[in-house]
């Protein structure tokens, strides 16, 4: 009688397997048994009813597999059917705690040993394990009437969470599953109770007094781009929606190298999983993705420009003088000539017995300058001199001649000269200006590391020769990392080009440069506008939380 019932026991579990994976719409599940291969085959037959393809890893006989390999994952969700009253279910469980197997794309069915109390089973097995908020683990127990089912996760094992423990639903012969915790399991698992999340950030300089309100303030900080400042807002607004808080390590740069003892950066550390997550963001390429995940959508554009005063020469050896053909003794002539006519015309207007001949004279001459016509009103009939009217043909084809000499002048300019303003990098690099770049982040590796090309994002000869040419084998008068302050000041002299975002650079241009300076100003786009996202630690626990919000 003891036989046929815990073979009648066993079958029950097995429908409640069959049912559960059906309800989770898993097409593959490993067995770990210890049971005979009778009832593995009726678990694989079961199994074989509802479309899902089933393995069996012998758990009782050797442990010397590997989990990873038993349990991968590529394209569908694997569930996971283990029976605990194995002997070795706990080596297992270990197992695939520190190969992190505990996550969204495992669905674990673990059923507790027959008379076991089922919430002392999970805090005696799970408390040590590596679960976190993306776990998907069912504990089965069994009571007088039915079977009961147990959601089992942890918001962070690793930032000290303690096991959060929930019904999930029910089962019963003849009756089936019954879930309580019915949609998607983030509803279930909104407030994180406080949970601290370790993330990591870049600003120029570590303050003295470190204050989060920096990476989030609304308005422009020296050393905390843009950004940083959005992706830090986002963050903000979700961390107050459940609940959890963050602490924060500062870094000077976005991407550094995964070996060990690099130099801190954002990529790295989450790498090293160190950090869970950035708060902040930067663009990202194909290798980069090896060592991170990334949070989709986007949360910002960047981009980077080569800020200067339009040159005098350009990349040739035409001079650049836009909407200024004429030289400025041309321009004296034209008023020396304007003011000769103006004494002669006075002269004729007093002859004529004017009453204001000086004003007839100003502002007829005037007039005819600009191709317009004056009259002041005075009817003269006593005298008709024909030396006003000649002054007056004199200007009149002058200001004519003048005019067509000027627009010809532009459109010449226009179809042959030298632009006042650089197109490429192949121009930039001819020409005289140095190169002076924002002291940040991205820019000191461009700098300190051959081969990242961190503007275009691909190999780029450009940049290398740009790196090499006009600045590491530069004659240079300035140290090429400068303030957004100084490099704008430098721009001043039309002796540099300053490398900086628009966004920061807005913020000096303004108060520092003149009207005359500003209209001169002219850039050149050195990164073209690109998407950034926020990272996290690859295989993140993390991550399709910040993707669902």
């Amino acid at each position: 009688m003891l036989m046929g019932a815990a073979a009648c026991l066993h079958q029950d579990n097995i429908w409640l397997a069959k049912d559960y994976f059906s309800y989770k719409n898993i097409p593959y599940v490993c067995y770990f048994s210890c049971e005979k291969q009778y009832y593995n085959k009726e678990v694989a037959k079961e199994m074989f009813l509802i479309n899902t393809r089933t393995s069996v890893t012998q758990i009782d006989k050797s442990t010397e597999f590997s989990i990873e390999q038993v349990l991968y994952q590529w394209k569908f969700s694997v569930g996971v059917l283990i029976d605990g009253t194995c002997d070795n279910a706990s080596y297992v469980l270990e197992k695939a705690s520190k190969a992190t197997l505990f996550d969204a794309t495992h669905a674990w069915l673990i059923l507790a040993p027959d008379g076991y109390n089922t919430t002392l089973y999970i805090e005696e097995t799970f408390h040590i394990l590596n679960l976190s908020i993306d776990a998907d683990i069912a504990v089965v127990g069994a009571n007088e009437t039915d079977k009961t089912i147990t959601d089992v996760f942890n918001f962070g094992k690793i930032q000290a969470n303690g096991l959060e423990i929930a019904s999930l639903g029910s089962w019963r012969p003849g009756d089936g599953l019954n879930i309580y915790l019915k949609g998607f399991k983030y509803y279930h698992r909104w407030n994180f109770h406080n949970l601290t999340l370790r993330a990591v950030s870049v600003m120029l300089h570590r303050p003295e007094v470190f204050r989060p309100e920096l990476l989030a303030s609304i308005g422009y900080t020296p050393g905390v781009l843009a950004i940083t400042k959005i992706a830090s807002q986002l963050l903000n607004l979700i961390k107050e929606q459940h609940n959890f808080r963050f602490n924060y390590t500062i870094a000077d740069r976005w991407v550094g190298s995964p070996k060990p003892n690099s130099t801190l950066a954002v990529t790295n550390s989450l790498f090293w999983r160190e950090q869970d997550i950035a708060s902040t963001s930067t663009r990202v390429f194909a290798p980069w993705l090896e060592w991170v995940d990334v949070c989709f959508p986007p949360t910002a554009t960047i981009q980077t420009k080569f800020y200067y005063l339009m040159l005098e020469r350009g990349a040739g050896a035409l001079e650049n003088r836009f909407l200024r053909p004429l030289s400025a003794g041309a321009w004296w002539c034209v008023a020396c000539a304007c003011a000769a006519c103006a004494l002669v015309l006075a002269a004729a207007a007093s002859l004529e017995a004017r009453p204001r001949p000086r004003a007839y004279a100003f502002f007829s001459v005037a007039a005819v300058l600009f191709q317009q016509d004056f009259d002041d009103g005075c009817q003269v009939k006593n005298i008709s001199s024909q030396g006003r009217k000649l002054t007056l043909l004199v200007v009149g084809v002058t200001s004519m001649l003048l005019y067509n000499y000027y627009t010809s002048s532009v459109v010449s300019w226009l179809l042959s000269a030298a632009p006042p303003s650089l197109t490429s990098l192949d121009q930039l690099i001819q020409s005289d200006l140095e190169l002076v770049f924002e002291d940040i982040g991205y820019t000191r590796g461009w700098l300190q590391n051959p081969g990242f090309y961190y503007y275009s994002g691909y190999v780029n000869p450009k940049e290398d020769r740009m790196r090499e040419v006009k600045v590491t084998k530069a004659k240079r008068t300035v140290e090429p990392l400068q303030s957004v302050g100084t490099g704008i000041e430098l721009i001043r002299t039309g002796l540099y080009a300053y490398h900086t975002e628009p966004y920061t650079a807005s913020r000096e241009v303004s108060p520092r440069l003149g009207d005359e300076e500003v209209c001169a100003l002219a850039a050149l786009p050195l990164m073209l506008p690109a998407h950034v996202y926020i990272m996290v630690q690859k295989h993140s626990p993390y991550r399709e939380f910040f993707i669902w919000r």
